[in-house]
């Protein structure tokens, strides 16, 4: 009876080996298909950030636009600044667009600078009628 059992237990030894390494491959694999996952995430996620600098009524400044999501719809926020001019900043948010939020911000930032007296209201009024 023993000679019976013994090709079986092989079998059964060899099948377990088996899965066992089907299972470890696709262990690393899955690892690998997560890691390729953030990778597509992390580049689409970084395309829609944006970080640059713009001249805004003869002074440099800077901006600064990042995705989020609201009520299950991806939107911007934005936010301009000037080093050196003013400590005044525009901000934006809950446009559909990168560009759209970047053009809330500097109108933003043109009517706090008015306000603020930083700018005439001769600087100020193409930006504010849409005609800049």
């Amino acid at each position: 009876m023993t000679n019976l059992r013994t090709p079986w237990t092989h079998w059964l030894t060899l099948l377990l080996l088996m899965a066992t390494s089907m299972m470890l491959l696709s262990a690393q694999e899955m690892e690998d298909q997560d890691n390729y996952a953030s990778d597509i995430f992390s580049n689409i996620f970084n395309s829609l950030v944006k970080d640059g600098e713009i001249e805004l009524l003869g002074h440099y400044c800077s901006y600064s636009t990042r995705p989020y999501f609201l009520r299950w719809r991806l939107k911007f926020k934005s936010k301009v600044w000037c080093p050196g001019w003013t400590l005044v900043y525009g901000s934006a948010s809950e446009s559909s667009s990168v560009s759209n939020s970047i053009q809330n911000a500097i109108i933003n930032f043109i009517q706090k600078a008015y306000q603020d007296g930083v700018i005439t209201e001769e600087d100020a009024k193409p930006w504010l009628q849409g005609s800049h």
